[in-house]
């Protein structure tokens, strides 16, 4: 089994922090207190979209393990 080039594991470590921080961001709309005037507390459209980042989050972690997965 031959290692992973620098650019490859670089991509990867990337993929996977931008994961959380999708997730991480749609956490914190469902569970924060500020509105930013862009979005109000309770809205439909607020958690909506949190909902999506959420979900986008999962996907590409999902995507990066599957990867991983097949080259192993």
């Amino acid at each position: 089994m031959r290692e992973k080039p620098l650019h490859e594991k670089i991509g990867d470590l990337t993929s996977v922090v931008m994961a959380l921080a999708y997730i991480g961001g749609g956490v914190f709309l469902i569970l924060s207190s500020f509105s930013f005037r862009l979005l109000p507390i309770g809205s439909i459209s607020r958690y909506a979209f949190a909902g999506t980042l959420i979900l986008y989050g999962a996907y590409r972690g999902y995507r990066v393990w599957r990867r991983n997965q097949e080259e192993s």
